[in-house]
């Protein structure tokens, strides 16, 4: 067993694949979900190669402490998904004499988008907060209504077109499942097989991608051991990291979508919904413990997308990382894949 430490080098979490830092991002929000009293912060060790990020905590925790804290807030997260985890059923006109024994989950299929209509998003999200408001806050209860509002903030926006009239449903750009692949659905199907172990071995080893199922596929490998398959992978799944993948998942309510005119913004990403660019920080602990979720969320914020204003919010010797959001069929925007990010300093 590992010895109690206040800082700990998570090895798994490359600097310019996207999967690693919502897995970070993730591991926070898991960490604060659970130990708040830890005050789980993160930052980037510059003095070491090659270049990880280092999670800190304000009491001495071992590797175990820490995967199983995060492991039983990703179960808060799981009861958040639990709604939402198939697509809602269409009123058909009925048989004339049912099948009894036909098994009524045997139609049900994974949820892929959240909401598909503006209606459905105002009276979902309606919902969502009044439910809110009505629990205690700091109750599991209250943190899982709180977690399904921010679920629906990242997941998807209404959109302007052409005319004012014209709103659409758009999803986020982040959504890159393809094929009959879910993406709320594989959500909840992978933060319900995640293990402490697979955590364990996602943070603090490096990635073997052997689990073979759902995908998100955040990660530019993902998408090339998808593509270049002899065969149909669509009924074997894909090879991800379980323990990463499923902590991308909360990592994913960093970045919500918000409504602009003609257009519709979120946070470090510039461009349209199958072509553009994700960014994010790579901080130091300037003498400090690092920074917390919120302060990480500030940052994406204020990130400066173009390389053209300086900017001191990040610390010396902070860095950017740049990844291309491309969809290989324009016609498909939902079916895309994220690049490899460049490593850039933050010009000062």
């Amino acid at each position: 067993m590992s010895v109690p430490i206040t800082s700990h080098r998570l090895t798994g979490l490359e600097p310019d694949n996207l999967l690693a830092f919502l897995t970070l991002l993730g591991l926070l929000r898991s960490l604060g979900l659970i130990r708040p009293d830890w005050k789980p912060k993160a930052y980037w060790d510059f003095s070491k190669s090659p270049l990880r990020p280092v999670l800190t905590t304000c009491e001495s925790t071992t590797e175990d402490m820490i995967c199983a804290a995060a492991n039983d807030g990703l179960k808060i997260f799981h009861q958040a998904l639990f709604p939402f985890r198939y697509e809602p059923s269409k009123k058909e006109k009925p048989e004339k004499k049912p099948n009894k024994k036909q098994d009524k989950t045997a139609s049900e299929k994974p949820r892929k988008a959240l909401v598909t209509t503006l209606a459905h998003q105002r009276s979902l999200a309606t919902r969502c907060i009044q439910a809110t408001l009505a629990c205690k806050p700091g109750t599991e209860r209250h943190l899982v209504w709180q977690l399904r509002c921010d679920l629906i903030a990242c997941s998807s926006v209404t959109a302007i077109r052409k005319k004012e009239k014209d709103k659409e449903i758009d999803t986020t750009p982040l959504e890159l499942t393809s094929g009959n692949m879910a993406f709320i659905g594989a959500m909840f199907d992978l933060a319900e097989r995640c293990k402490a172990e697979d955590i364990k071995e996602s943070i603090f080893s490096r990635w073997e991608y052997a689990y073979q199922g759902n995908s998100l596929r955040f990660s530019p490998d993902e998408a090339q051991r998808y593509a270049y398959r002899a065969s149909n992978p669509s009924d074997e799944g894909a090879y991800t990291e379980l323990g990463a993948t499923a902590l991308s998942g909360l990592g994913l309510l960093s970045f919500p979508m918000v409504e602009a005119q003609k257009h519709w913004k979120m946070p470090a990403y510039s461009g349209t919904r199958s072509e553009g660019k994700i960014c994010w920080p790579i901080w130091g602990c300037d003498g400090g413990k690092g920074s917390s979720l919120t302060t990480i969320e500030a940052m994406l914020r204020a990130l400066p997308l173009e390389q053209t204003k300086s900017s001191k919010l990040y610390g010396p010797n902070a860095r950017i990382a740049i990844a291309r959001r491309y969809a290989l069929d324009p016609s498909q925007p939902r079916y895309g894949n994220i690049s490899r990010a460049e490593i850039e300093p933050i010009s000062d």
